[in-house]
């Protein structure tokens, strides 16, 4: 046999690692201009590629020049200006994802402006990649030029097949960002802090029977010291997370399957079915029969 598994993804909610692609587009601004954008419901990362300009957003003013990135999170308004003497070309990419994104928090941290370190060259092609899907004619450019194409120009994706090749391009782009970004070692998993291990250990082995003990043992490490860096991590015990990826596992095999009470209960590491259906009941406020029952 042979595969992967994806430790990063959290299993009790998928949807805080997904991505889909609003808009994209790239812009050679004339001096001064400024732009308000008000409070909407996906996220804005612009790339700077020339020129400088500020950032304002809240009650700070940001000078932003070539090479630096800034972040509109999702329901925050924000104006920003070109330069006077040496107005900015910016490209950027809107795209509806979770807050919580690890992708956001490993980019921008706490900040809303970072110093990429992708080539800005690459970061330009990349962004013209994705806006090529829809538009043929950009593919044989490595720039982009307003002389050539000038005023506004965007094209619409109608088809199924464009809007998941625009992701894919979206998401390969994110992933160079992020390598050149993140040193390698720094997200190896076998150098990551222990309450990240100990999550994969957790996601990996959530259907068989875990101790606590025994998942700081594999990580050479006292269980209450594990207990208390999960807990500032995560805001929640070692215990508590295992018991959530149980539960919501049980309440999807319950929903969707005939399988006896017993055999969901096998299957998610109790040995015990009785068991089982007190930390069922305890979670949920019902019976697993209940639970079925209801719907």
């Amino acid at each position: 046999m042979i595969g992967n598994r994806d430790i990063f993804l959290d299993r009790t909610d998928v949807s805080k690692f997904s991505f889909q692609l609003n808009h994209c587009g790239i812009q050679e601004c004339t001096p001064g201009y400024s732009y308000h954008i008000d409070s909407r419901p996906y996220h804005l990362i612009h790339f700077v590629l020339e020129g400088n300009g500020f950032f304002e957003s809240g009650h700070r003013l940001i000078h932003i020049h070539a090479g630096q990135a800034f972040y509109i999170p999702a329901g925050v308004s924000a104006r920003y200006y070109a330069s006077l003497t040496d107005p900015w070309k910016y490209g950027w990419i809107g795209f509806y994802s979770n807050t919580a994104n690890p992708f956001l928090t490993l980019l921008f941290g706490d900040e809303n402006v970072i110093s990429f370190q992708m080539p800005i060259g690459e970061v330009e092609k990349s962004l013209l990649s994705i806006i090529s899907v829809t538009d043929s004619r950009i593919a044989d450019y490595s720039q982009y030029d307003k002389s050539v194409f000038p005023g506004e120009q965007f094209t619409n994706i109608l088809k199924l097949s464009d809007s998941l090749r625009v992701n894919s391009r979206m998401l390969d782009f994110f992933s160079v960002l992020l390598r050149f970004q993140i040193p390698e070692d720094s997200v190896n998993p076998r150098n990551d802090p222990p309450a990240l291990q100990a999550k994969a250990y957790l996601d990996a082995h959530f259907n068989e029977p875990v101790r606590m003990q025994d998942v700081a043992a594999s990580l050479n490490i006292h269980p209450n010291y594990l207990c208390a860096v999960f807990k500032k991590t995560y805001g929640q015990t070692p215990s508590d997370y295992l018991r959530s990826i149980r539960m919501a596992q049980a309440s999807m095999l319950l929903l969707l399957t005939d399988h006896s009470v017993s055999m969901i209960a096998g299957s998610l590491g109790y040995a015990n079915p009785f068991q089982f259906s007190a930390v069922f009941k305890s979670y949920y406020g019902l019976s697993p029969t209940a639970y079925r029952k209801k719907g």
